[in-house]
């Protein structure tokens, strides 16, 4: 029963990253773009005390409104530098909510999904194909 509950699991996170994939391909394709320039890195102090960088994008929508976005991931070392340019997507409807086009800005959810999915289908996968190529054997 345990490994059955794991591999619906692993076929929910598996769909989830499938259509969080496909949303971000059509956002990509569908969407306006424009260069995002590192204009501020946020420095943000850990509960252990250690120190992380987030950027903050600067950008000009096509309607002319400058975009100032929080990018969602910070790290140490930082990974950008004031000054650094990347190309951002963004709805016309909603350009203060843009896409980052890096591998991980575009579709970091997709990842972790896919992420979670796979072990879960190799375990309970493998216990389904171990068993029914044992009881060949033992009946």
């Amino acid at each position: 029963m345990g490994y059955l509950i794991t591999f619906l699991i692993g076929v929910l996170a598996l769909l989830g990253s499938l259509y969080l994939f496909s949303e971000s391909v059509k956002r990509i394709k569908t969407g306006s773009r424009a260069l995002a320039v590192v204009d501020e890195l946020l420095e943000e102090r850990s509960r252990k005390g250690k120190y992380s960088y987030r950027p903050v994008f600067k950008f000009t929508a096509l309607n002319g409104q400058e975009i100032h976005y929080r990018y969602d991931v910070a790290s140490s070392p930082s990974d950008w530098e004031l000054g650094e340019k990347a190309t951002v997507v963004y709805s016309v409807n909603d350009p203060e909510n843009p896409m980052v086009l890096t591998y991980f800005g575009a579709f970091k959810w997709a990842i972790i999904l896919l992420a979670i999915a796979t072990p879960l289908l190799i375990i309970s996968g493998g216990n389904y194909v171990f068993h029914s190529y044992i009881k060949q054997y033992l009946l």
